[in-house]
């Protein structure tokens, strides 16, 4: 670990509430510089069905790293990449080799066009990533000389991820909406989160929107007015009087929806808000935190979240780093994303979980009980050892199972979401090496 780093981590701990932590795990995890992948930004996440996690990056640097902190001679920097996840394993994905690695979705001119993955989803045997298009743009200044030009979404074998081919998105050109910061899928709908901009008195600045697809239906889009959902795409307005960066996340938690968003303009400010439904309104903001500024002539951007890693009632949550292009080949912490947990209880005080409910050895709770979509699990775990907690139907066979590896002992926090599962009684088993404790939950 190189000494920048530890620095980043020790002055940060003193910058923001006793209440948010850095997640020292996932930071090094990320660190690894696991088959060639040493620095890169957006820092998207997807997690597939099998339980891996998808790590989407747009500009990437492939090579090493040296004893110094900087970013060995050799190493090339490409358009986009992605990690595959599996536990504590990471591999790198990008076409070509690692002497001459090739963007992961590459144009047939990267040199003019390229594209920045955004987020995605699997349906069935197919992987779908959103990606948007840029150009080069010689009258923008250095460092910024890019513009948006048209949203394409390729599609992926899965579980194999092997590519298939690329389509184009044809609202932006009707609609000036930028599709794909966040896929939801939740109960019968899934909804294509995007952005917009709007020239307000000569500065123009991003509202979020959000589309929607009945799921199972043929790719028949429909567009949130403001009030309901129409299929012209012309329609759409947008969910919130308040601008967000281009990488925001919208995601379910226990009985509310939560946004996450970054200020706009670089500023390091993160910012949450709830509502009762995915398209709002929403409303309880927060100032979440405030990201450190620990390099000169640095900046961070794109805060956004990975809530499938939720531990002890805390978000994961990403922000990027940038600066002086220069400055990375001496610096590649300049260039890398940092992970902090947020407890949820800083986000709504309805996430809170009661402090006085005490966790007994060889206890089982669930919060809240009846369920909607999601729920929170607390046990105490007894041993260094792994735990599976399944919910069964009244017969006895298997509606879902959860796997807890690596546990430490003490209390346990976890949040599950059982959103496709029909509503009805259901029996909760918790399963340890020396211990089996049922319940029951109804949803």
């Amino acid at each position: 670990m190189s000494f920048l780093f530890i620095l980043l981590i020790l002055c940060s701990s003193k910058i923001f509430s006793q209440d948010i932590s850095i997640d020292t795990n996932f930071n090094n995890l990320i660190r690894k510089n696991s088959s060639g992948w040493v620095a890169a930004d957006a820092t998207y996440s997807i997690l597939l069905p099998d339980n891996r996690t998808l790590w989407l990056f747009g500009d990437t640097f492939i090579g090493e790293t040296n004893n110094e902190g900087g970013i060995k001679s050799g190493s090339t920097m490409i358009r986009n990449s992605a990690i595959i996840m599996d536990g504590d394993s990471l591999r790198s994905l990008y076409n070509g080799t690692f002497e001459n690695p090739i963007d992961f979705i590459p144009t047939d001119n990267p040199d003019l066009t390229w594209y920045w993955p955004e987020h995605g989803t699997v349906e069935n045997d197919l992987l779908i990533i959103f990606l948007a298009k840029f150009t080069t743009d010689p009258e923008a200044p250095p460092g910024w000389n890019f513009k948006y030009v048209g949203q394409d979404v390729a599609y992926f074998s899965y579980p194999e991820i092997e590519f298939i081919e690329i389509k184009e998105l044809p609202f932006y050109a009707k609609n000036g909406v930028m599709y794909g910061p966040r896929i939801m899928n939740k109960n019968e709908f899934t909804y294509i989160y995007g952005r917009k901009e709007e020239d307000l008195n000569g500065f123009k600045l991003p509202y979020p929107h959000v589309a929607r697809i009945k799921n199972g239906s043929k790719n028949e889009w429909e567009f949130f007015d403001g009030e309901g959902w129409l299929s012209s795409p012309e329609s759409t307005a947008p969910m919130i009087d308040f601008p967000v960066s281009q990488q925001f996340g919208v995601f379910k938690h226990l009985n509310k929806y939560i946004l996450i968003t970054q200020d706009i303009w670089l500023s390091p400010k993160i910012y949450s808000f709830t509502s009762e439904s995915p398209v709002g309104p929403w409303e309880n903001k927060k100032l979440l935190y405030t990201t450190p500024i620990l390099f000169e002539n640095s900046f961070t951007y794109n805060a956004y979240p990975h809530p499938q890693f939720n531990e002890n009632n805390e978000l994961l949550l990403s922000y990027n780093t940038n600066g002086d292009f220069w400055d990375i080949f001496t610096n590649v912490e300049l260039y890398r994303p940092n992970f902090i947990r947020i407890p949820y209880e800083l986000i709504d005080d309805d996430f809170k979980i009661n402090s006085s409910t005490k966790i007994e050895q060889n206890s089982c709770k669930v919060y809240p009980n009846p369920v909607k979509d999601s729920f929170t699990l607390l046990f105490y775990h007894s041993e260094s050892d792994a735990a599976k907690f399944t919910l069964n139907y009244l017969n006895g066979s298997i509606a879902k199972t959860f796997l807890f590896d690596n546990l430490s002992p003490g209390n346990q926090i976890k949040n599950l979401d059982i959103n496709e599962l029909s509503s009805g009684i259901y029996i909760g088993v918790l399963s340890t090496k020396s211990n089996i404790k049922t319940l029951k939950i109804i949803k």
